[in-house]
């Protein structure tokens, strides 16, 4: 291939150049007549950059990033080969011992090799930092002796020299990992393993780590080129082909190949069954090699039994009751880190196979869990009473308020839903999907890393709780989040620009300084903004030549999304939150684009229990410092009383008091201090309050009538939850519904919106006659407290 050195060196030049000739057949699910690009999205009709073509500026998402690349950097890497040395029978340095956590010999081992060398790529397309280079080589050179030990004793070869040598075969060539081969395979017949923590007969999600390793390989090969990881890896997949085809004919009881209710009983074991997005890499590398067998090995993850038809037909059954399971084994309510990156894996498939039902069920499951089960901070998964005493299940559909007890909201989960929403994206332009993300980057990944430096600790959340005045835990080395969050804080800027598969457009996802260098194109875009500590961004576009740049206009946004382009307002239509504005023109060298999308205070009512609330600040959740006082355990707040003719709760009921020395932006509500839940430290906290408005008051003037609520029958739960009637008789308060409907053009407005709630109430028994006649009369002489700035 010497026509390669004609490619200018970048790990993205040159993977294109090797996807010139990738001979592969791509589906339906991608665009034809455009040359594919390698790696997740890469035949989408939208498309990611590659990560070393955005730099990260200076903010926020920075500090987090850098403090992750400090552990990075001083974490001794060969920690992560004992135990592969282990079962390669390949001696270890003294004194070196595994990470720990669960990368300590238990059955979990090898996972967070993975993620490490995920995050090591990433870390160095970032700046292209040499160390991170060097010590991800390091461990591709030895993994791949592992893989080569392992496979040489299928021949006979076998170094006995090591103490530590391992004395198994494989049962078939190309198996990698920190854990016998035997491990993996006793998942299926004729042993089905459990989960459990014997060595000798359980398992514990060991497709889970094969995907992890075969991720990290792929992704040093993406973001370094390194082609030693793309050889491991292929080999890895074949091996993988045999495990689930084959199975595991050495073992006495071997009836025979694996068959499709064998492949749906193995995915349908609690944690066990966990394979992650084991199903996302064989597409990948089906890309790679042209080789059609890895397309099915993808297909053999499908968790046809129990969830993948019913997602295909819209079907929510992430949480049933006993009579409605099925499958043989799978439990009441679904675990939510082993489903979410399930259905990343089926839009890779989509994407190479053109099955449209692929990509039915991720969109429809994702429906399911947003808003349905999304926390203000964009996770999800709780208890909830009556149910299983397991956090990291989902709860039951629109139960938010009910689930928000201990600890819940796992960040793995998280980090999952952030990329499936991006992958929706590429393929169905919703900007509803933008919004998702930007919540849960800001909010609960941001925050899962601790605010302070440490070497030997990756200092990150695996839960954050939402109980009111609960804090957060970080530290987690050797688990599952403490992996996936080194991947998080070390690859921000990979949604922040999308752009169109022919080049055409450029997709503005998210409001981070950053600069974009679009080669292919010719163009280079540096976005300077404090987001999300400031509400501003300008764009300085050095370039020329037509293209649409299409801004994202959040969905949070009441106080307008102002645009100027060289000092120029847009005429026209208003921007309309929830959508993308397209600035479609022939751009020059050194045009400027402004933006001004005011941040406000909002506040969002749980699905289930009107009172049970939360504060945003822009796309940030304010949460509420100290433990509460209050009887039901909660903070609990009357606001309304603040509020004016604009609605603008910043006015007097939530207020800045002043800013921290990085900028973050600081509150009072209600007496109660309050900042940006992305501040990562181990303060008691509250991400929810408890609305306590008892009496109809406008301004100071009470009008003698208890704000009674509406009956909406709430809460409606698919399944039940003990001590909570369903449907219920709960619903928003009088007050809830005349001031969503502010701002008011006038008093007279105001009075006619009143006079109007007021009259549905007494239509529906919850006020008297004359009780509205009072709120009424009350609502017409507040016209002076109301008046917006008195």
């Amino acid at each position: 291939m010497a026509w390669l050195s004609e490619v200018p060196f970048s790990p993205r030049r040159l993977l294109r150049a090797f996807a010139v000739g990738a001979a592969v057949v791509i589906g339906s699910g991608a665009v034809t007549g455009v040359l594919a690009d390698l790696g997740p999205g890469g035949t989408a009709p939208v498309r990611p950059f590659h990560l070393d073509q955005v730099r990260l500026g200076d903010g926020l998402l920075q500090e987090k990033r850098d403090r992750m690349k400090g552990f990075l950097r001083e974490y001794d890497a060969t920690k992560f080969l004992v135990l592969f040395n282990n079962q390669a029978g390949r001696s270890n340095p003294a004194g070196v011992s595994p990470p720990g956590g669960w990368e300590d010999g238990g059955l979990l081992s090898g996972h967070w090799t993975g993620h490490f060398m995920t995050a090591l790529s990433q870390a160095y397309a970032d700046q292209g930092e040499d160390i991170f280079k060097t010590k991800l080589d390091w461990m591709v050179n030895e993994l791949a002796a592992c893989q080569d030990a392992i496979t040489a004793r299928m021949d006979g070869e076998m170094d006995s020299s090591s103490s530590s040598a391992a004395s198994w075969i494989p049962t078939h060539p190309g198996y990698l990992g920190a854990l016998p081969e035997d491990t993996v395979l006793r998942l299926g017949p004729p042993r089905w393993a459990v989960y459990g923590s014997d060595p000798d007969v359980n398992t514990w999600a060991p497709w889970y780590t094969q995907h992890k390793i075969m991720r990290g390989l792929l992704d040093a090969y993406y973001n370094t080129n390194n082609t030693q990881a793309k050889d491991v890896v292929v080999k890895m997949a074949d091996w993988a082909y045999l495990a689930l085809t084959i199975g595991d004919k050495n073992h006495a009881g071997y009836t025979g190949n694996l068959t499709r209710e064998d492949l749906n009983n193995m995915w349908d074991l609690y944690i066990g069954g966990e394979f992650g997005g084991a199903n996302e890499i064989f597409p990948e590398v089906y890309q790679l090699t042209g080789d059609a067998k890895h397309l099915e090995t993808a297909k053999a993850f499908d968790n046809r039994a129990s969830l993948f038809d019913a997602a295909v037909e819209d079907r929510d059954i992430l949480v049933v009751t006993p009579d409605k399971i099925r499958g043989t084994r799978r439990p009441e309510r679904l675990h939510a880190n082993t489903h979410v990156p399930q259905f990343i894996g089926y839009l890779r498939v989509y994407e190479f196979s053109g099955e449209q039902e692929y990509f039915e069920a991720a969109k429809n499951f994702y429906g399911w869990v947003m808003p349905h089960r999304g926390f203000a901070n964009g996770g999800t998964s709780g208890n909830y009473p009556g149910s299983t005493n397991n956090v990291e299940l989902f709860q039951n559909r629109d139960n938010i308020a009910n689930a928000i007890a201990q600890d819940g909201s796992e960040t793995c989960t998280t980090y999952n839903l952030l990329k499936l929403a991006r992958n929706l994206f590429l393929h169905e332009h919703n900007a509803t999907y933008m919004d998702n993300y930007e919540r849960g980057l800001f909010n609960q990944i941001a925050a899962s890393r601790a605010d302070t430096d440490s070497s030997n600790d990756p200092l990150l959340t695996y839960f954050q709780p939402l109980s009111p005045g609960s804090n957060r835990d970080y530290g987690n080395t050797g688990t599952c989040c403490g992996g996936t969050g080194q991947e998080s804080h070390t690859k921000y800027q990979e949604t922040v620009y999308l752009h169109s598969a022919d080049a055409s457009t450029l997709y503005v996802n998210l409001y981070i300084p950053s600069t974009l260098n679009w080669e292919d194109k010719g163009f280079v875009i540096e976005q300077e903004t404090t987001f999300p500590r400031g509400d501003t961004a300008k764009f300085t576009v050095n370039g020329e030549g037509p293209l649409d740049i299409k801004l994202r206009v959040p969905a949070w946004v009441r106080k307008g999304f102002q645009v100027t382009v060289n000092g120029e307002a847009l005429s026209g239509k208003a921007a309309q939150p929830g959508t993308y504005l397209t600035l479609s023109r022939t751009w020059q060298a050194g045009d400027v684009v402004e933006v001004q999308m005011p941040f406000s205070i909002r506040i969002e009512r749980t699905l289930d229990r009107p009172d049970t609330q939360n504060i945003m600040w822009g796309p940030v959740v304010l949460q509420l410092l100290g433990t509460p006082r209050g009887s039901s355990g909660y903070h609990e707040l009357s606001l309304y009383r603040y509020l004016q003719l604009d609605g603008d709760y910043a006015r007097a009921a939530i207020t800045r008091t002043g800013a921290t020395a990085a900028g973050d932006p600081l509150f009072a509500a209600g007496g109660v201090a309050a900042r940006p839940y992305y501040v990562g430290d181990a303060q008691p906290v509250s991400s929810y309050f408890r609305r306590a408005e008892p009496s109809v008051v406008f301004g100071a003037l009470d009008a003698g009538v208890a704000n009674r609520k509406r009956d909406d029958g709430l809460p409606r739960y698919d399944v039940p939850v003990a001590g909570v009637p369903s449907p219920g008789t709960d619903g928003p308060t009088f007050l809830d519904l005349v001031w969503d409907r502010a701002p008011f053009a006038s008093h007279d407005a105001f009075v006619d919106a009143v006079a109007d709630t007021a009259d549905a109430f007494v239509a529906a028994g919850v006020y008297t006659a004359d009780e509205r006649d009072a709120i009424v009369a009350t609502a017409g002489q507040a016209e002076e407290e109301l008046a917006t700035g008195s």
